[in-house]
C-alpha cells in the first residue's frame, strides 16, 4: 500500500509534439510556476519534476481549459483558455483553435472582456459569447482569421440557445411583480419591507426570432420553467418545470419536476411524464421521436439515484434504461444515428461512461479503465472522432481523442504539461473495513518525499453534502498539504455518493453515527499501514465536513488540532435558518418538533463541554446555507468555557470562500494553526485581524 510505480496504462500519447504546441504549454507552464524554491526531485510516479511546491496560490494561477468543441469534420478543435491576472487576480478566457493533424494551436480572439462559448457553425465559422461593449452578446469569427463581428445586429436581442437552424433563440427570463411599478417606487423611498417566502415572480420561456427582432412568450403561470432545448426540426421546445407551487427555501418544498413540451411557434404546453420524483434535463433523439431524461421515483430524497429514461415525445410510458444499474446516472447524450443513449454514472471514486439500447437492453462500459477519470466532451458529425478529457490523481485535466467508444484513445494536449515544474505528491486509492464490515473507499495523498518506514502528520478531511464523494481526480486540497509534509486522508463514509442506493442513504437519521466511525476506521488503516503518526493527527472540512471535524472534536480527544468550515452546531435550530430545510426532514427522518431527540443527539453544542481539540472556526459573512450563526454559537461557547479557538470571518463570502485573497488567506491561517497546534512549531498572531 505504500508508494510504487504505476504501470502505464493510460493511452497512448502523441510523440514527438509539435513546436507550435510545444510554445504554447511552456507558456502555460511559465506562467503558472511561482518563483524558484526548493532542490529538484523525482516523485514515485517515474516522472521528473522541478522543484515547486503546489501551493494555493501557484493553483489559482494554473492555465484553464473547457468548452471544446470538435469542428463537424473532426479535424479541428475549439476551446477557451482561462488565465488569471498576476496582479488584480481577475481572469479572463479567450478562445483558441487546434489543428489536430498539424498540432499547431492558436489564439483566436483577444478582447479586453474575454469570450466564451464557442461553438462551430454550418459554414465553417465560430460563434461566441463577449461582452465586447455593454453587455454579453453573440460575436462570430472565421477561423482562419480576420476581426470578429456582432452575429445579432440587432442590441435588445436576449442570450439563450439558438434554432437549429440559426434564426431563432430560446430563453428564459424572470417576469415582474404584479406592482413592479410600484415596488421600485418603494425601493427608491426605502420603503422597501416585505413578506418572506412569498414568491412574487416567475422564470418563463420566450422565443426571440432574429430577422424580426420580436419575442414571444411560451409559457405562464405561476411555475418556473429551465433548460428549454430545441427539437432538431427547430418545432417543439422541451423543458423542465416544478409544478408543485413550492420553491427552494420553504419548508414543504418539493423537488418534483416533471418534462414538458411546447410548440416554438406558441401554443399548449403538453406535460410528458407524471413520476413523483424530479424528472430533468431533456435530450431530443436526432429524429426528434424520442427524448432522454434523468428520472428519480423518490421525492425529496437528498441521497437520490438518479436513472435515464426514455419517452416518446408525443407521450406514453417511459423506458427505463437502468434498471440494472445500481448508481446514479447523468450527462445524457444520443448516438448520431439515435440507436443508442450514452451517459455518466458515478462509481465509487471514479465515473463510467455506459452506452445503452435506446429501447432498453444491455449496457455497455466504454472508454478505458485505469488511472482516469474520463469524460465524453464533443463527437465528429459522423461520430469517427470523439474528443474526451481526463483527470487523475496526478493531473488535473488531459485532452484526448479517439474513435467511437473510445477506442484507439490517444493523449492530445495538457493544459497544465501534465504539472511539469510542480513536486506532485504520490497519491492512490484505498479501501478499509468500515463499522458493521462495510466496504469503505478512499485517497490517501503521501507527503511529498515521502520515505517508507517513516510516520508523518495525518490530517482527515472530511467531505460535504452528506452525499459528496471524494474521487480519484487530481485533490489540490491534498496536494497542497502533501506539499507541507502532511500525509492526507480522504474518505468517502457511508452516505457518501458514488455507490449504490442503500450505501447513499445509509446514514439516515444517523448523521455522525456509523459514517464517523468509517472515517475514524480509515484513520486507524492508515496508522496501521504505518504512514500515519497517532500521535500528530488533525481534521479538517466544510459544511457536512465541518459539522463532522466539530462532531469530532467533541466525541474523541484523538486530534491534536481541527479546522471546521461553514460548520454546523446545532441541527434544531439549523432547520429554521438555512435555505434547504428538507434536507433535515430527509437526513434526520422527520422535523424538529417530532424528532427532536434525533435533531440534538447529533448536534455538537450538545456535547461543547468535551472539546480538548484546538479548534479553527471559519466562516462567510454571507452564507445562506449555512448561516454564520451556526458558528457563533459553538465559538461563543467554546470561549466561555475556556477552551482553545479562534473565529475567522471573511467579508462578502457565501458558503465558500471564492474571492482569491481570502483563499489565500484562508489557507495561510489554516496552515499556522495547524502548524502551531499539531506540530508545535510557533505561535498563531491573531492580534491584527480586526476585532
Amino acid at each position: 500500500m505504500h508508494p510504487h510505480p504505476r504501470p502505464n496504462r493510460s493511452p497512448r500519447r502523441r510523440s514527438p509534439r509539435p513546436p507550435a504546441l510545444c510554445l504554447l504549454l511552456l507558456a502555460a507552464t511559465l506562467f503558472a510556476i511561482p518563483a524558484p524554491g526548493a532542490h529538484a526531485q523525482s516523485t514515485t510516479t517515474g516522472q521528473a519534476t522541478a522543484d515547486q511546491p503546489i501551493t494555493v496560490e501557484a493553483s489559482l494561477f494554473l492555465p484553464s481549459w473547457g468548452s471544446y468543441e470538435l469542428s463537424p469534420d473532426g479535424t479541428r478543435i475549439v476551446f477557451t483558455q482561462t488565465l488569471r491576472d498576476e496582479e488584480s487576480y481577475e481572469t479572463t478566457s479567450h478562445i483558441h483553435l487546434h489543428d489536430i493533424e498539424s498540432g499547431v494551436t492558436r489564439q483566436l480572439t483577444y478582447s479586453e472582456n474575454g469570450e466564451s462559448n464557442p461553438r462551430w457553425l454550418p459554414d465553417g465559422r465560430i460563434l461566441f459569447n463577449s461582452n465586447r461593449d455593454d453587455r454579453n452578446r453573440l460575436w462570430v469569427i472565421d477561423p482562419y482569421g480576420g476581426e470578429a463581428t456582432r452575429f445579432i445586429a440587432d442590441d435588445d436581442a436576449p442570450n439563450g440557445t439558438l434554432s437549429p437552424d440559426f434564426t431563432r433563440i430560446v430563453f428564459t427570463e424572470e417576469s415582474d411583480r404584479a406592482d413592479q411599478e410600484e415596488w421600485d417606487k418603494r425601493v427608491e423611498n426605502r420603503d422597501d419591507g416585505y413578506y418572506w417566502e412569498h414568491k412574487l415572480t416567475w422564470t418563463h420561456i420566450w422565443v426571440y426570432d432574429i430577422g424580426t427582432g420580436t419575442r414571444r412568450q411560451l409559457t405562464t403561470g405561476e411555475f418556473d420553467h429551465s433548460g428549454p432545448t430545441w427539437s432538431p426540426d427547430g418545432e417543439w421546445i422541451a423543458f423542465t418545470s416544478n409544478r408543485t407551487g413550492t420553491q427552494m427555501g420553504d419548508p414543504d418544498r418539493s423537488d418534483n419536476t416533471d418534462i414538458l413540451i411546447v410548440p416554438a411557434d406558441s401554443g399548449a404546453v403538453r406535460q410528458l411524464t407524471t413520476n413523483p420524483g424530479p424528472d430533468s434535463g431533456p435530450r431530443w433523439s436526432p429524429d426528434g421521436q424520442w427524448i432522454a431524461y434523468t428520472s428519480s421515483d423518490f421525492e425529496n430524497n437528498s441521497a437520490n439515484q438518479m436513472q435515464v429514461r426514455v419517452i416518446a415525445a408525443q407521450g406514453g410510458e417511459p423506458v427505463t434504461l437502468t434498471t440494472e444499474l445500481d448508481r446514479s446516472a447523468g450527462g445524457i447524450r444520443w448516438s448520431n444515428d439515435g440507436e443508442h443513449v450514452y451517459f455518466t454514472a458515478t462509481d465509487g471514486l471514479g465515473s463510467r461512461l455506459y452506452r445503452a439500447p435506446a429501447q432498453g437492453g444491455a449496457l455497455a462500459d466504454v472508454l478505458p479503465d485505469d488511472e482516469f477519470i474520463y469524460s465524453l466532451q464533443s463527437v465528429s458529425e459522423d461520430g469517427s472522432r470523439w474528443l474526451v478529457t481526463g483527470s487523475s490523481l496526478a493531473t488535473p485535466s488531459e485532452v484526448f481523442l479517439s474513435g467511437p467508444d473510445g477506442r484507439d484513445m490517444e493523449h492530445l494536449m495538457s493544459p497544465t504539461d501534465q504539472m511539469a515544474g510542480f513536486e506532485v505528491a504520490q497519491a492512490e486509492t484505498l479501501t478499509w473495513e468500515g463499522a458493521d464490515g462495510w466496504e469503505i473507499e478512499g485517497v490517501l495523498t503521501y507527503p511529498v518525499g515521502y520515505e517508507v518506514g517513516t510516520r508523518y502528520p495525518l490530517i482527515l478531511q472530511v467531505h460535504g453534502g452528506p452525499h459528496g464523494r471524494y474521487s480519484k481526480g487530481f485533490g489540490t486540497g491534498a496536494q497542497v498539504w502533501a506539499a507541507r509534509g502532511y500525509a492526507v486522508l480522504q474518505g468517502n463514509p457511508r452516505g457518501s455518493s458514488g455507490r449504490s442506493f442503500e450505501f447513499s442513504n445509509a446514514n439516515v437519521g444517523d448523521w455522525g453515527g456509523k459514517d464517523f466511525e468509517d472515517i475514524m476506521a480509515g484513520v486507524d488503516h492508515v496508522i496501521d499501514l504505518g504512514v500515519a503518526d497517532p500521535e500528530r493527527m488533525a481534521i479538517m472540512g466544510g459544511s457536512y465536513g465541518g459539522f463532522m471535524t466539530f462532531w469530532a472534536v467533541t466525541q474523541t480527544d484523538r486530534f491534536r488540532a481541527a479546522i471546521g468550515h461553514a460548520a454546523i452546531s446545532d441541527w434544531f435550530a439549523f432547520y429554521g435558518q438555512t435555505d434547504i430545510p428538507y434536507l433535515l426532514e430527509f437526513g434526520f427522518d422527520g422535523l424538529p418538533w417530532a424528532a427532536t431527540e434525533t435533531f440534538e443527539r447529533w448536534s455538537p453544542i450538545r456535547y461543547v463541554e468535551n472539546v480538548t481539540t484546538p479548534l479553527l472556526i471559519t466562516h462567510g459573512e454571507r452564507d445562506l446555507r449555512v448561516p454564520i450563526t451556526q458558528s457563533e454559537q459553538f465559538f461563543r461557547s467554546l470561549k466561555k468555557l475556556g477552551k482553545t479557538t479562534e473565529f475567522l470571518r471573511y467579508p462578502r463570502a457565501g458558503h465558500g470562500i471564492s474571492e482569491p485573497r481570502h483563499r489565500i488567506h484562508l489557507d495561510g491561517e489554516q496552515e499556522a494553526w495547524f502548524r502551531t497546534y499539531l506540530l508545535g512549531e510557533a505561535a498563531v498572531d491573531a492580534s491584527n485581524d480586526g476585532g
